[in-house]
């Protein structure tokens, strides 16, 4: 997250010497660099955007903002690869089992699907697993012997945050798409008034 602050400050910083309202250069940037086109789709949406603002060496400053953005975000991706420790999440995980006990917590529809769809994933890979205990000749009808789940319990919670993780990636994904017909439309209709200008001028 700091990387992307530090990218959002600069941005901000070169958009006030432009004289470029940051508030609304600034989201309209980092959604063009959020989105999913390739680098010669970016650079020509960025063209589009700030040739309203930059009158001379617009090219410097466009690959200035993509060589800054991809810094900044190799930067956060290597400080938020997931550093795994199964002893952490395994407490972590009790630690919830615990709380889950005293309050049931409320989800919503979508979190619900989600974790019904991991349970079933998960109990269609049990079933074709071997039960470990049985081979060992251990009764499952005995009371006093209970499976230990914790290893399983953290790899379904792992489950479901990925499945988390992929339906916020994918709301942003919408959100991104939606800020990207904005700017094609803001840049259209700077496109018409420049051209209006140019007219004028000749005149």
């Amino acid at each position: 997250m700091a990387a992307v602050d530090e990218f959002n400050s600069w941005l901000s910083s070169k958009l006030r010497a432009s004289k470029a309202d940051v508030s609304v250069f600034g989201s309209y940037i980092t959604g063009i660099l959020e989105g999913d086109e390739n680098n010669e789709e970016k650079v020509e949406a960025l063209e589009g955007i700030l040739s309203a603002i930059i009158e001379t060496d617009l090219e410097p400053f466009i690959k200035e903002i993509l060589d800054k953005w991809k810094t900044c975000h190799s930067q956060e991706a290597e400080a938020s690869k997931p550093k795994l420790d199964v002893e952490v999440q395994l407490a972590k995980l009790l630690e919830g089992q615990k709380l889950a006990t005293k309050v049931e917590r409320e989800y919503t529809e979508e979190e619900r699907r989600i974790k019904e769809q991991i349970l079933s994933q998960y109990s269609q890979l049990s079933e074709s697993e071997p039960d470990e205990e049985d081979e060992e000749g251990a009764t499952s009808s005995d009371p006093k012997l209970v499976k230990n789940t914790n290893f399983s319990d953290v790899q379904a919670l792992a489950r479901e945050k990925r499945e988390q993780a992929k339906l916020e990636s994918q709301l942003k994904k919408e959100k991104d798409k939606q800020d990207r017909e904005k700017q094609r439309q803001l840049r259209e209709e700077k496109k018409e008034k420049r051209k209006t200008v140019k007219g004028e001028r000749r005149r």
